[in-house]
C-alpha cells in the first residue's frame, strides 16, 4: 500500500469484521486438489465474474487491511503503520493479475469487481469497461463538469469520496474542476 494512501485513511472505531487473524496455508496436496477443482469449474463455465480484494496485491508488496500486519489491524492496536515495501506507483501486477488477463482473453472472464484502489488491474491490461473498482482508484481523476475519467501514471495527491458508477456505493478519486487546458470543459461548450 502506498504510504500516501495509508495516511489519507481516517481512524475508525467501527471497522467491523475480524482483524488480525493469522494467515492460513494449506498443505501442498490440498492446494493441488483445490486448484484442480477450480480449473474444472472454469472449464465448465461459459461466463465468469471475479471478485478481488487486498490478497491479490500482497504478492506485489502492498499490505492488506485485516491481516496480522494489516493497516486496520495495526490501527486498532494503536501501532504505527510500517514502512512500505513498494508504493502504488511502482508496484507491478502479480501473477494472479496476469492470470486474470489470460482468462479474460479466453472470453470466459466477463468482469472483475475489485475492492482495491492500487490500479494494478488496469495496469495489468484489464479494460476499464470490464472492471468495477468499488472503492475507487488512487490514479483516477475525474472532471467535475463532464465526469470524464483520466488514469494518471502517478498517485493523486488528494482524493475525495464520491458516488461511484456502482449505484449507492462510495469510491475514492481525485477531482479536477475543468478538464480542458483553457478552462472550459469541451463537453460543455455546446451547452453554453
Amino acid at each position: 500500500m502506498s504510504a500516501g494512501y495509508a495516511t489519507k485513511l481516517s481512524y475508525r472505531d467501527d471497522l467491523g469484521g475480524q482483524l488480525g487473524d493469522p494467515e492460513i496455508s494449506d498443505a501442498p496436496a490440498e492446494v493441488l486438489q483445490k486448484v484442480n477443482r477450480l480449473s474444472e469449474w472454469v472449464r465448465q463455465s461459459s461466463k465468469i465474474v471475479v471478485f478481488t480484494g487486498a490478497g491479490i496485491s500482497t504478492a506485489c508488496g502492498i499490505p492488506d487491511f485485516r491481516g496480522p500486519s494489516g493497516i486496520w489491524t495495526l490501527q486498532r492496536a494503536h501501532r504505527p503503520i510500517p514502512a512500505f515495501k513498494v508504493s502504488f506507483g511502482v508496484a507491478k501486477p502479480s501473477l494472479c493479475h496476469q492470470a486474470l488477463v489470460a482468462l479474460l482473453h479466453t472470453g470466459k472472464l466477463q468482469h472483475i469487481v475489485s475492492q482495491n484502489v492500487d490500479g494494478l488491474h488496469l495496469r495489468s491490461g484489464i479494460p476499464r469497461s470490464q472492471l468495477a473498482e468499488l472503492h475507487g482508484n488512487c490514479f483516477a481523476e475525474r472532471c467535475t463538469k463532464c465526469k470524464r475519467e483520466y488514469i494518471r501514471d502517478f498517485e493523486m495527491e488528494t482524493v475525495s469520496t464520491s458516488m461511484s458508477m456502482v449505484r449507492g456505493t462510495k469510491a475514492m478519486f481525485s477531482t479536477i474542476s475543468d478538464c480542458s487546458p483553457i478552462g472550459t470543459c469541451v463537453s460543455h461548450q455546446a451547452s453554453r
